[in-house]
């Protein structure tokens, strides 16, 4: 982006906690001012307060990234508060279990909705400010599932699939206005994510790390650390791509 980060402006979408929250914290501490949209109020006002009294330039309101309808003004307050927007997280995302047989055209709408199609018209927006100033940086959070299957979420596993078509296809478009678009696929990550599934299988974790060659979950950090890479300048010849944050697991 070339622009020093007292000036830089990132929007975070699910920033309540997770990793949205540990993303906030990483680019807020290196100077960038914050934006941060969730659904749960009390989340947002918490992880606002905390930036706060790091002394992070940190502000936000209750957005649904599901809505198209609220993709508008959610930018739109970010540029009217900070004069622009620099960057753009799509974090927010969920799953539903629901096994392949049982998915019902309310949960395939509700799962495809939030990952993708609310993602894909919250990154329009942005782009259409970026796209004045010839520059930008986008991260959408994709998920390792878009490549090795989910037999626990099939709806969810298409989303996040989609999510990587959507980002290469935006890529192509607007790097001729110097905006680079990539995504982070997380494998499985250590947060409140994997809660519904948990209710019913309480060890569910403790089996997945089985199958990580770290031996480990991802923290939300490791995610963090991975956005801050990207929408860095020492990443600023990298456009169109995916880089999976997994661990190795699907890979080794």
């Amino acid at each position: 982006m070339k622009k020093s980060n007292s000036s830089t402006v990132a929007v975070i979408t699910g920033a309540g906690r997770g990793n949205g929250r540990a993303t906030a914290f990483h680019l807020g501490k290196s100077g960038i001012s914050l934006y941060l949209s969730d659904l749960d109020s009390g989340l947002l006002e918490e992880t606002i307060s905390d930036l706060k009294s790091e002394g992070i330039d940190a502000t936000g309101g209750i957005y649904d990234a599901s809505k198209i309808s609220d993709a508008s003004p959610l930018i739109q307050e970010a540029v009217q508060h900070f004069g622009g927007i620099d960057i753009l997280i799509n974090n927010a995302g969920a799953s539903k279990p629901v096994k392949f047989p049982d998915v019902t055209e309310e949960t395939w709408d509700w799962v495809l909705d939030l990952n993708l199609k609310g993602p894909y018209f919250i990154m329009q927006e942005a782009a259409k400010h970026m796209m004045k100033k010839k520059s930008g940086s986008i991260v959408n959070i994709a998920s390792i599932s878009a490549s090795g299957g989910m037999t626990s979420s099939p709806s969810y596993a298409i989303a996040k699939a989609g999510v990587i078509t959507m980002t290469v296809t935006a890529a192509a478009y607007l790097a001729e206005f110097g905006i680079r678009v990539n995504a982070i696929s997380p494998g499985i990550v250590n947060t409140h994510f994997h809660d519904e599934v948990k209710e019913t299988n309480p060890d569910v974790l403790d089996q997945q790390v089985k199958s990580i060659p770290l031996g480990r979950l991802a923290e939300p950090e490791d995610i963090a650390s991975a956005i801050a890479f990207l929408v860095s300048d020492a990443a600023d010849y990298i456009t169109g791509e995916v880089i999976t944050v997994g661990g190795g697991k699907n890979r080794l």
